[in-house]
């Protein structure tokens, strides 16, 4: 619910600011109605990356208006567990990047996504921001499938990971986050990358799991996506 609070509130404000029946407001209006075109050019010049935080906010106000047990069934039925992925994955594979387990982790993913994924379309333009995406998404997804169908066959972890919840967007954000690299200087490219997967892998490093490996892999496969950086030949360097 939180998410959707956080929605009603900031159009009140855009409400608030664009009336005058408020005098003492009027140096905050003023400096907002500066502010407020350049946001819209933002938003509008990364079409996909907020289309994808509105799926995210319905998904969200779904999974909270729900009872517990008709959400969770609502998030197994969408996770990539082996169970799943036995059953429908092409399904599961494409639905389980547009669900996210609270409202928290969705305000999370605005500022984040914001920060990162909406620079990157920006840069190199939906289609290509989407491929990245989903080469992380899908990528670290099936190779981390792989590994714990390995795994459990191996009696090295519990069968009962067959069936555990797995959605998000982590895997999809990282490979875009890694593509980012080549969007700065080559002096600095390798801070910004090395300071990344020393993230990645101090997060595994605390807590080796499943979602954990999965972290590792997007990023690498965003930071292989140099490819897709390549053809572009305008713009300058972030600074």
């Amino acid at each position: 619910m939180g998410a959707v609070v956080a929605l009603v509130a900031v159009v009140a404000f855009g409400r608030l600011m664009a009336s005058e029946r408020w005098p003492r407001l009027e140096p905050v209006r003023e400096r907002w109605l500066r502010f407020e075109p350049r946001a819209r050019a933002w938003v509008r010049a990364a079409p996909g990356t907020y289309v994808y935080l509105f799926v995210l906010l319905i998904t969200t106000w779904v999974l909270r208006t729900s009872s517990g047990t008709i959400a969770r069934q609502l998030v197994l039925e969408r996770s990539t567990n082996l169970h799943q992925l036995a059953r429908d994955p092409i399904r599961v594979l494409m639905a389980s990047a547009f669900w996210v387990s609270s409202a928290w982790e969705l305000l999370a993913w605005l500022g984040l996504f914001t920060l990162v994924v909406a620079p990157v379309e920006h840069w190199l333009g939906t289609a290509r921001t989407a491929a990245a995406f989903f080469a992380g998404h899908l990528g670290a997804t099936l190779l981390t499938a792989a590994a714990l169908w390995a795994a459990i066959r191996a009696d090295l972890v519990a069968s009962s990971l067959t069936n555990a919840v797995d959605v998000g967007a982590s895997y999809g954000f990282l490979a875009v986050a890694g593509l980012l690299t080549y969007r700065l200087e080559p002096r600095r490219r390798p801070v910004y990358a090395a300071l990344l997967a020393a993230l990645v892998l101090a997060v595994f490093a605390l807590d080796p799991g499943v979602a954990g490996f999965g972290h590792v892999l997007a990023l690498a496969i965003g930071f292989a996506c140099y490819p897709l950086a390549r053809p572009f030949r305008h713009g300058h360097p972030l600074h």
